[in-house]
């Protein structure tokens, strides 16, 4: 057991730093259980817990309007219930996956072994920059700095009374959220987009150490179509993205009185913005996949052009150059001339980037998901029940 939990680690991009040390010395990681259903609720419980109860203190915990209270805010409902905990928990999954694609590098011909040193150092520099204490710990001190800027309080809504604020000063609520809740949410946040910067700088330095690349590979991406399947795993930061834009959405048109087609330029724009920002570290490996297509055709269309010359001088005489050996079609040229065009078909298809429409309609959806319910706020749920009556009728 020592063994697999240090290979789990040896190609792990969450189990490090100095949260996990922390975690660790508490003996939080010792357990059989989940850990991380466990760290959810904790946080959840800490960070929403005495915000409910002060905010009922204050009475600005159930909907009064025209104020915004603390359970009709769903801007901080979705950050807090679903958002953080989202997180945490699709944490391990995510690692487990991105472990694999690791061990795909490593123990594949990708790299081979006269290079493998290269690979080694690779890694060993990832887990040092993993294990460092100062990223995190600059996590933290962004998670709470803008406390150290923030001046005066304002309202959540412009021209909205919230539960947060009680004649221009923070409730006791609006500290718990300003001083825990949303820090702790930042900080998580932060934690994923270190760990996707981890795995950007792999992406990054991975051409430089000894990948090599076979252009006829049959995954059409030169052997590195697993990467896309990994860049999936970063999909939970657009899902918990569209969880906060779909919730100040709908804090927007409650009450302020927006339409969903006023704010279809943003809900647009994150869906494109959060797919490509998630897919762009696949495109640091474009220039090698260019490179390796372009020279496997140079060196194929040579190929080709001996193979169909000889073809062309062997067929019109139906003689195969060994005399007595029966015809062509019996001596098996042109089905090597078939396979060969099969092969030269597949390299010429070769993607130059390690990504398939498949990936990127995971990462768009993982985004979109979130937003689906905003179009109960658009109609009625009687007028949304007949027009789909409607199309299916």
């Amino acid at each position: 057991m020592p063994t697999m939990r240090s290979s789990q680690h040896h190609y792990s991009l969450m189990r490090g730093g100095l949260v996990h040390r922390l975690l660790q010395a508490t003996g939080a990681l010792h357990g059989r259980a989940r850990v991380s259903l466990w760290v959810a609720g904790i946080l959840l419980v800490v960070s929403f817990g005495p915000m409910l109860v002060l905010a009922a203190r204050a009475g600005t915990l159930w909907p009064q309007p025209p104020r915004m209270a603390l359970l009709g805010d769903y801007a901080t409902l979705a950050r807090v219930l679903l958002a953080l905990p989202l997180l945490v928990i699709a944490a391990p999954r995510s690692d487990a996956l991105l472990r694999n694609a690791f061990r795909q590098l490593t123990h594949s011909s990708l790299v081979p072994a006269r290079r493998q040193k290269r690979m080694d150092a690779l890694l060993a520099k990832v887990r040092r920059w993993r294990d460092g204490w100062l990223p995190e710990a600059l996590c933290v001190l962004i998670a709470w700095a803008p406390l150290s800027f923030g001046g005066d309080s304002v309202s959540l809504l412009p021209g909205v009374a919230d539960w947060r604020l009680e004649h221009g000063v923070l409730t006791a609520a609006g500290h718990w959220y300003e001083w825990v809740a949303v820090p702790l949410f930042r900080l998580v946040a932060l934690l994923w987009l270190w760990r996707f910067v981890l795995w950007t700088c792999v992406l990054w330095r991975l051409p430089r150490s000894g990948l090599v690349l076979h252009a006829e590979h049959p995954d059409g991406a030169g052997g590195l179509a697993f990467l896309g399947l990994a860049q999936e795993r970063f999909a939970v930061l657009a899902l918990a993205g569209g969880l906060l834009l779909a919730g100040a959405c709908v804090n927007h048109v409650q009450y302020l009185g927006n339409s969903l087609y006023d704010l279809r330029h943003l809900l647009a724009g994150y869906v494109i913005a959060a797919t490509l920002f998630l897919l762009a570290p696949l495109l640091l490996l474009m220039p090698t996949m260019m490179r390796t297509k372009r020279h496997a055709l140079y060196h194929f269309d040579a190929l080709g052009n001996r193979a169909a010359d000889l073809f062309d001088r062997r067929w019109p005489s139906a003689q195969p150059p060994d005399a007595g050996s029966g015809s062509l079609l019996d001596h098996g040229d042109a089905s090597a001339f078939a396979d060969f065009s099969g092969v030269y078909k597949g390299l010429a298809s070769m993607s130059v980037l390690p990504m398939t429409r498949w990936n990127v309609l995971w990462i768009a959806l993982h985004a979109i998901l979130p937003l689906l319910p905003l179009v109960l706020l658009a109609m009625s749920v009687d007028e949304l029940a007949r027009k789909l009556i409607g199309i299916l009728v």
